[in-house]
């Protein structure tokens, strides 16, 4: 799993600048919601393709600038805890 940003525990140390969505919003997600997440200084859109409890699979859903591992249309995987926002279809 690649090294994504921690937004729970940057919304707590920085709540005025960093937002993340709350446990119930995380506990809600489903197939196709589009969610947000950062991997060093860039964020970037991803379709959730499959959950299994806190693990997310998704496809990179724009493309992305800095020097990634990744591009758009990569499949990817994260936990619930690095998501930075959710935009539910």
């Amino acid at each position: 799993m690649l090294d994504f940003t921690d937004a729970q525990e940057m919304h707590k140390l920085h709540p005025e600048t960093f937002d993340a969505p709350s446990k119930k919003e995380l506990n809600a997600l489903k197939v196709d919601d589009i969610v947000k997440v950062s991997h060093f200084n860039e964020r970037f859109w991803n379709s959730i393709i499959a959950i299994k409890g806190n693990k997310i699979k998704a496809t990179v859903d724009n493309a992305v600038f800095c020097n990634q591992p990744f591009k758009l249309g990569d499949v990817i995987e994260f936990e619930k805890r690095h998501i930075y926002d959710i935009w539910t279809k």
